[in-house]
């Protein structure tokens, strides 16, 4: 990435870029960065785009040949051709092609023994983009939410991190929906991150609220590792497990005066559905025990949210506890 922002900062760019690896936020990134900076972004004259293993070598280089139309280059984007890990026919042709074309190549994957490969390599540049580290990520996350005018802790960065996978496209969609749901403060906090994720569903928080309130410890476990095998962070489900135990208590009073399930749903603004999920479940459930419940999550989020302990640990802590030896 250095060298094609030094040829981008200095002007002198190369004829020939391969923008390649399974990072394709960043190669999108810098597929238009350098497509822009040699030519300007309305001129479609110049500029064409061939896509796919469907793509002719022949036809590439019949453009490719063409001088350019009032411009002093032109700009050919092949992406994901498969040109530079199988043989092609474009690699016999490269010394006919005039210096006014440049070619940039975005490629998941390529092979250095590719004849084509070794031309690029040679006489041009080629980049290769892997996912971030963890460190690298976070700042990514918190960079562009400053560019939105919002700070964020490292910790919760990290959190965003966390629940996108680490996926710069996913992240940057996050910061997206973060930067509107925030709008007019200048900060996001960790609530506003798990509020808008979707990755836990509010039938699999059910499910695990029935399984602990009937001390069933090994169901509870199956259910928790479902949701690590579909890689939902443990901070999310703690989260979501304290949250749902806070409106399962909410609930349970409101049941206790003599409200009744429509009313229930009136005064706390829940649907139908989610009223009667824990209604369900509330004859076989104490007040003081879900109460407790909510204190000993917020208690344990509050220790991950310090670094004190991890995350996982205090998920499983919350479920030995609240299962009991069930």
């Amino acid at each position: 990435m250095n060298t094609i922002r030094d040829d981008l900062k200095s002007g002198n760019l190369r004829r020939f870029y391969v923008l390649t690896g399974t990072e394709d936020y960043l190669r999108r990134v810098y597929l238009s960065r350098i497509s822009k900076a040699l030519l300007p972004e309305d001129d479609t004259m110049n500029r064409v785009v061939f896509e796919g293993a469907k793509a002719d070598p022949m036809e590439v280089l019949e453009t490719a040949v063409t001088l350019p139309f009032l411009a002093e280059r032109r700009v050919i984007i092949l992406r994901d051709t498969g040109w530079l890990k199988t043989s092609c026919a474009l690699a016999d042709h490269l010394e006919e092609i005039p210096d006014t074309t440049y070619f940039i190549f975005s490629e998941k994957e390529c092979d250095k023994r590719n004849r084509l490969y070794k031309y690029i390599e040679e006489n041009g540049h080629i980049a290769t983009f892997e996912p971030l580290r963890e460190t690298d990520a976070v700042t990514f996350a918190a960079t562009l939410l400053k560019r939105a005018q919002l700070n964020i802790t490292d910790a919760d960065a990290r959190l965003l991190v966390d629940i996108t996978g680490g996926d710069l496209t996913a992240i940057t969609n996050e910061v997206d929906k973060l930067s509107a749901y925030c709008y007019g403060r200048d900060e996001v906090r960790r609530e506003d991150i798990l509020t808008l994720t979707t990755a836990i569903t509010q039938g699999q928080m059910f499910k695990m609220i029935d399984a602990i309130v009937a001390k069933n410890r090994k169901s509870a476990v199956s259910l928790y590792r479902e949701l690590l095998t579909a890689q939902t962070p443990p901070a999310l489900i703690l989260y979501n497990l304290t949250n749902s135990f806070y409106q399962f208590s909410l609930v349970l009073r409101m049941q206790r005066k003599g409200l009744s399930s429509v009313d229930i749903g009136s005064q706390l603004k829940m649907s139908s559905y989610v009223v009667g999920k824990y209604l369900k479940v509330s004859k076989a459930a104490s007040i003081d025990a879900v109460t407790a419940a909510v204190a000993f999550g917020a208690e344990l989020e509050a220790k991950v949210k310090n670094g004190s302990m991890p995350d996982r640990m205090a998920v499983e802590l919350f479920l030995m506890k609240q299962c009991g030896n069930g």
